[in-house]
């Protein structure tokens, strides 16, 4: 793909998909980190701040909260008008190619959107690595990748629909 923005190649949809998948499953990485930690190196937990029920009622209630409220929250920030008015962080969006700069709109919104969701997700590892909780961090990890299967935006059709606002705006 000879297609560029400031000199770096436009994302495909497959590589936009890698990018979705490889943040989202960093928890399950973490969490069997942790498991094997507590396991074999009989990791104590160095700080205590809530018991043991508090801490998996919140957790669980948090990351319910996120799984229901993922596509929505998918839907608005991807939208593609949205992404059209956006400004790209770092450019100055001289790209002559609508697809370039579309494709770079979805890359950008796509990061937003990954933050916004792993937002929750990491601060349950850092109760779990707290609380030394091997079973709440295997289980933010299962879910951490529900999430990116439930929320996970079709890369694809959103390039084509902020491609086509661009050109209407142009």
């Amino acid at each position: 793909m000879s297609e560029t923005l400031g000199g770096t190649k436009a994302p495909s949809p497959r590589h936009l998909t890698v990018l979705w998948f490889l943040p989202l499953s960093a928890p399950l990485i973490i969490g069997v980190a942790l498991a094997l930690l507590v396991t074999f190196a009989h990791y104590p937990p160095p700080v205590e701040l809530l018991t043991r029920e508090t801490l998996w009622g919140v957790s669980l209630a948090a990351m319910a909260l996120v799984l229901l409220l993922g596509r929505r929250l998918r839907n608005l920030v991807m939208a593609p008008e949205r992404m059209a008015h956006r400004p790209l962080p770092g450019s100055a969006e001289s790209s002559r190619d609508v697809r370039v700069l579309a494709a770079a709109k979805v890359q950008s919104s796509m990061f937003m959107l990954l933050g916004l969701l792993n937002f929750v997700s990491m601060l349950v590892v850092a109760a779990c690595f707290m609380h030394a909780d091997a079973e709440l961090a295997l289980l933010n990890g299962v879910y951490a990748l529900v999430l990116a299967i439930v929320t996970k935006p079709d890369f694809a059709l959103a390039i084509r629909e902020t491609e086509a606002v661009l050109r209407r705006q142009a």
